[in-house]
Parts: C-alpha cells; sequence; structure tokens
C-alpha cells in the first residue's frame, strides 16, 4: 500500500498579497521559491517546505470548496504548533479574531480562526508543553 503525507494546500485568494502578509506576519511562514508559472502566486515556507501555495482567485471560476463549512468540501486545515501564548500576542497584535479550547479530554489545545480568504485554519498545541491543564486553560472546555 502507497505511503504518504501532506505536501500542501493551495489558497485562492482574492487579494495576493494581503494573504501572502497574513501568512508570513500571523504564522510567521515565508515566502520562498515557486516555479515560474503563467499565473502570479506566492509559495510560503515552513522550515524549509513549501505548505501553502497561494494563487489567484479569478471571479468566473467555480467556488471548489464549501465556504459555509461543515458541507461536503473542505473543512479547515491543521497545522500543530508550539508557542501557544506568543501565537495569541501575534494575534492580538494583528486583530485576528480566533478561538480557543482544551480538547480531547485535556490532551490538545486546538486554536481556529480565518485567514483573509476565508480559509479556517486550526492551531494544535500540546498542553503540557505549554503549561496548560484544565484548571489553568481560559478558553471552552471539550471532551
Amino acid at each position: 500500500m502507497p505511503s504518504y503525507h501532506l505536501n500542501h494546500i493551495n489558497i485562492r485568494a482574492r487579494n495576493l498579497e494581503e494573504t501572502r502578509d497574513f501568512y508570513a506576519d500571523v504564522l510567521g511562514l515565508e515566502e520562498g521559491f515557486r516555479p515560474p508559472f503563467p499565473s502570479k502566486g506566492y509559495w510560503m515556507y515552513t522550515a524549509g517546505m513549501p505548505i501553502i501555495h497561494i494563487s489567484s482567485y479569478e471571479e468566473d471560476s467555480d467556488a471548489r470548496t464549501n465556504p459555509d463549512g461543515m458541507g461536503a468540501g473542505l473543512d479547515h486545515f491543521a497545522m500543530w504548533g508550539a508557542g501557544l501564548a506568543d501565537q495569541l500576542a501575534t494575534f492580538e497584535k494583528h486583530g485576528v479574531e480566533y478561538t480557543k479550547r482544551l480538547a480531547g479530554g485535556g490532551s490538545v489545545i486546538q486554536v481556529f480562526f480565518h485567514d483573509p480568504n476565508g480559509v479556517q485554519i486550526e492551531l494544535g498545541f500540546v498542553p503540557q508543553a505549554e503549561g496548560i491543564t484544565k484548571d489553568n486553560f481560559d478558553g471552552e472546555l471539550h471532551s
């Protein structure tokens, strides 16, 4: 049986530069090499890997995911991270609205927010590594 890992996601953006800046400023990703495709776009890197591709949204093209979420299609994408307090401070600095919850019986901190295109993103953090317990968590508790 084949073996896979997630290579990247592609986000079709109405404003390429705003989307690029969001992923750079809010998540610390870096713009990097992108092959010379005929259309404009950006590839955003972390740890030497281009994990988010940003391409131009064309007004006359069909939607490829369900913008209402929780239906048929992409609901969100998720990344694991470290440094919850710093990330939340960055959200505050840039006015990014988010929700956070302690889920899985206290085994994961989930932070949800949206990029400028309405794409929902989840960041996951290990509670023990962040010094978080059920007693000191200041968000929603989910089992």
